[in-house]
């Protein structure tokens, strides 16, 4: 945010939740920084960027062969959904507007595509959102079940996490507390006694065999330990020391098995 000559272009307030401390943590950072902006104003600022929400990309227009604007479909909140719900959706307009630019940038993110078989088990996927239906928790739930039953609507004994139960949105923390959140409702179905792997018509899909039952497959790849990790975690270091970087990552599986050989 402080780069000298460079203004950070404020967000419209509307788009932030009304009570920001009242947020996770990793949300109510992220909301801080972005509210407190830069400290170079728009008047002595050579420069300017920012993050302009609402807005689709729709084509690329080209001068010369040469990336000169992009057209974007501006974008609005489904009616009566509040935006600041997990289940929001937005639909696009007939408004558009368009930005001069001479260079753009493809992004690193992904949509999850659905695995083979799922259907098969009972587990629907949205092709259109990349995600497998879910209670906003990480219970996989199926339109195919009817009511009845405290747990109506779940495939039991499956939960979903990250990017394939909430869309690729998010970074690394944010996911990994998004796996923590599904880890504990795991438990908390545990502990309540919530049937697992067994459907609402009492087909009983488990092998009954537990561990037993995917030991093998599960111990054919080789298991490493948290001191594995540190061993690697260290390696990485060193070899970053020496090209004056923080760490340089090893590109395989087999090199950084070769630390834990040496």
């Amino acid at each position: 945010m402080n780069i000298p000559s460079v203004t950070f272009e404020p967000i419209d307030r509307s788009l932030y939740p009304p009570e920001i401390k009242k947020l996770p943590r990793v949300q109510k950072r992220i909301a801080e920084v972005l509210l407190k902006g830069s400290k170079a104003t728009k008047e002595e600022a050579s420069r300017s960027w920012a993050l302009d929400f609402m807005q689709a990309p729709k084509s690329m227009r080209a001068d010369a062969s040469h990336l000169s604007s992009i057209a974007f479909t501006i974008q609005q909140f489904v009616p009566d959904a509040s935006p600041f719900d997990q289940r929001a959706r937005v639909a696009p307009t007939n408004e558009e507007t368009s930005l001069e630019a001479s260079l753009a940038f493809r992004s690193v993110g992904y949509k999850s595509t659905g695995l083979p078989g799922l259907s098969d088990i009972g587990v629907p996927f949205d092709e259109k959102l990349g995600m497998i239906p879910n209670d906003m928790h990480g219970r996989v739930i199926t339109p195919s079940a009817g009511p009845g039953s405290l747990t109506a609507g779940h495939v039991h004994g499956l939960y979903c996490a990250g990017w394939v139960k909430r869309g690729p949105t998010g970074v690394i923390a944010s996911t990994m507390q998004d796996a923590f959140a599904s880890a504990d409702i795991i438990v908390q179905d545990w502990e309540a006694e919530v049937p697992f792997l067994n459907d609402t018509n009492g087909d009983n899909r488990s092998t009954g065999l537990g561990w037993d039952g995917i030991k093998d497959e599960v111990t054919s790849t080789r298991p490493l330990s948290w001191s594995d990790w540190k061993k690697i975690d260290e390696a990485e270091r060193a070899r970053g020391k020496n090209k004056g970087k923080e760490r340089e990552k090893f590109q395989s599986v087999e090199e950084m098995l070769k630390v834990l050989d040496a």
